[in-house]
């Protein structure tokens, strides 16, 4: 018989969950029967089915444990607010290799879940911190965002499509990105049936123009909501509003992270290592971790190089570019550098002090239409 971690002995009941986008199977354990007996229950992931499960199934003293997911941080938070039950979100990127099986079912996925738990110290659980509601929401304001410029490229391409196919293929994608450009482009090259498609597609690019405005305008509130941390990411160069609204969405004030080095894995920004007996690999990096954060890092440490005034980032940029490293490799390296340096002043909640004094701050706060955010905790940027 299996023996019981004495971490869980506090919990009288262990439930393994395993979420699909309609139903959930779960896998009841209790302490009664040393956690061996199985009872298998059904549920509806709609919202009087996680209702009913919050209120009728769970109870003071059980754990319920699922896989993250798209649907398991909302359905965490809702056991958290309704019940008495603690809950767990596991990592599915660390379960993958203790699931690996060549059956793979709903209910078996809902007996290995609450299995694992039973199994493996408290210590150990590789679980996911659940993102607050406002966390989430600003989380889904960024991938809409950025879905929303895939989508605007997509348009871009396929109205410069169109003029090449018209025989006009002197015009540049840049000749493209402005609004009145665009028209004016149209108006002068195109007829027919051609004009109406360019038309059509020009609609469909301002339109989502439109949106990436409003999706922008939701990061400045979310950041002047939280100006202790926002203002740290800002100091920093080449990071401005969409970059600092990922950092907050993700890394919150980064607490949650015991070192530096951890958040870079978090990110997916360390090289990707196999160790196989005395033999060590250490490849590229990883690029495992949390997309939306490492995707905007990168571009604001590609921004560094452009960047006029002298700091410490520029200097490592200049220092990397002198021995002939890649670009794309400098731009990895300092992305490192600033999630690092970010991360320290979140600690220390203090700001950059790269360029010696505010004045790029403020500036940058002016430029990103960010003025009415408080600065009253860093009183220097008052001087």
């Amino acid at each position: 018989m299996k023996g019981v971690p004495k971490d869980i002995g506090m919990f009288n009941r262990i439930i393994g969950l395993d979420l699909a986008k309609k139903t959930f199977k779960g896998c009841i354990l209790t302490e009664e029967k040393n956690f061996e007996d199985r009872k298998i229950i059904t549920g509806k992931m709609n919202p009087e089915g996680r209702m009913h499960f919050i209120t009728e199934m769970t109870k003071t003293g059980d754990l319920s444990a699922m896989e993250g997911g798209t649907s398991s941080f909302n359905f965490a938070r809702e056991i958290m607010w309704y019940s008495p039950a603690a809950v767990v979100v596991l990592n599915p990127g660390k379960l993958h290799k203790a699931f690996e099986a060549q059956i793979k079912t709903d209910r078996l996925d809902a007996v290995r879940i609450a299995h694992y738990v039973r199994d493996t110290k408290e210590s150990s659980w590789c679980t996911v911190e659940v993102p607050t509601q406002e966390e989430s929401e600003l989380r889904a304001i960024i991938n809409s965002y950025n879905l929303a410029k895939k989508d605007r490229t997509m348009n871009i391409n396929k109205l410069h499509a169109t003029f090449n196919q018209n025989g006009i293929p002197f015009l540049k994608k840049s000749d493209l990105q402005k609004n009145s450009g665009r028209i004016e482009n149209i108006a002068k090259y195109l007829k027919g049936l051609a004009e109406n498609d360019a038309c059509l597609v020009e609609a469909r690019i301002t339109l989502i123009e439109n949106q990436l405005e409003d999706y922008v305008g939701m990061m400045r509130q979310a950041l002047m909501r939280h100006p202790e941390i926002s203002l740290v990411w800002l100091s920093l160069s080449g990071i401005r509003t969409i970059v600092a609204a990922s950092l907050l969405a993700y890394l919150g004030d980064g607490s949650r992270f015991y070192s530096a080095s951890q958040l870079r894995n978090y990110v997916g920004l360390v090289p990707m290592v196999q160790q196989s007996g005395d033999y060590i690999f250490q490849g590229n990096v990883s690029w495992r971790g949390c997309k939306p954060v490492r995707k905007n890092i990168i571009q604001g440490a590609w921004s560094i190089e452009s960047l006029k005034d002298n700091c410490p980032l520029k200097n490592e940029w200049n220092a990397l570019s002198s021995r002939h490293k890649k670009k794309s490799t400098i731009a990895v390296h300092v992305a490192n550098k600033m999630i690092s340096i970010g991360w320290t002043l979140l600690k220390k909640k203090e700001l950059y002090k790269g360029f010696g004094d505010y004045s790029r701050l403020k500036r940058k706060l002016k430029e990103e239409k960010l003025s009415a955010i408080d600065t009253s905790m860093f009183p220097e940027l008052s001087r």
